[in-house]
């Protein structure tokens, strides 16, 4: 190789392990993300709230909680419990990275994380697991909110299987979703469903390929085609993407999902920008 041609060389390849420094450590700083505004007081809000005047915009700025978790609470007449869901999304949170399987990282806490009120068929999307800087994500589908069921595609290596919600109240950022196109009986069947025909099966990073009915046989998912799959066989199409693959973020992208609950992530967003 020419000599002058050397340092060249090695300012290419500098250059790129620089870029690709910082969009490693770029990652960690999405991690979780507080609100940048300040807390008020709700008590004169939410006592309107348990009188019918629900003020849903501001609820959810100060709470994290979306319109039906909102009206779930006031249903139970557990309005008071919004005062722990606002001290809850404004208090600081600490996170760790700890390694998960091969390149994989994920940003974990101590746990404890009060959700939503949830039903059969809502849907867990969190970006605190990365591969380099890229965030891959995780999700899982509701299958019992009372035991505590979430059937996901953990990893590669690994089946599809029915986990704990337990296990994601460790994220330090996450949202719940439902679809707004199906009733709750819908969406139970939906869950059902899944519980079915797509626990058991094989991790592949290829799952969804061929697009055509792929929803009649399935025979390998990932975390974010399980939740698709079951989406689709009820007529949502929830990949709010590009096409294939379909990732955690493309679900937190569809105007077909609504938002439930979010937590530790920019106002309004169902993922980092």
């Amino acid at each position: 190789m020419n000599k002058r041609v050397l340092p060249g060389v090695a300012a290419a390849l500098a250059a790129v392990g620089l870029a690709a420094g910082l969009w490693v450590g770029r990652a960690g700083a999405y991690a979780h993300t507080a609100p940048d505004y300040r807390q008020v007081d709700l008590a004169g809000v939410v006592a309107r709230a348990e009188a019918g005047r629900v003020d849903y915009p501001l609820l959810f700025a100060q709470t994290g909680l979306g319109r039906a978790a909102v009206d779930a609470l006031l249903a139970r007449g557990q309005g008071q419990a919004l005062f722990d869901y606002q001290a809850q999304y404004f208090a600081p949170c600490r996170w760790r990275t700890v390694t998960g399987v091969a390149m994989v990282r994920l940003e974990v806490t101590d746990g404890g994380f009060l959700f939503a009120p949830l039903e059969k068929g809502d849907i867990l999307l969190t970006p605190s697991s990365r591969c380099g800087g890229w965030r891959n994500g995780h999700a899982g589908l509701v299958l019992d909110p009372e035991a505590g069921l979430v059937l996901e595609a953990y990893s590669l290596g690994a089946k599809s299987r029915v986990g704990r919600l337990e296990e994601w109240r460790n994220k330090p950022a996450l949202a719940v979703v439902r679809p707004a196109g199906l009733d709750a009986g819908q969406r139970a069947a939906m869950a059902d469903w899944a519980a079915q025909n797509l626990e058991g099966l094989p991790y592949s990073l290829f799952a969804g390929l061929p697009v055509a009915d792929e929803t009649a046989r399935v025979k390998a998912t990932q975390c974010a085609h399980l939740v698709w799959c079951a989406c689709a066989v009820f007529g949502q199409d929830v990949d709010g993407g590009a096409g294939w693959p379909v990732t955690p973020r493309d679900l937190a992208l569809s105007p077909l999902l609504e938002t439930v609950q979010v937590w530790g992530l920019p106002q309004g967003a169902r993922w980092p920008s």
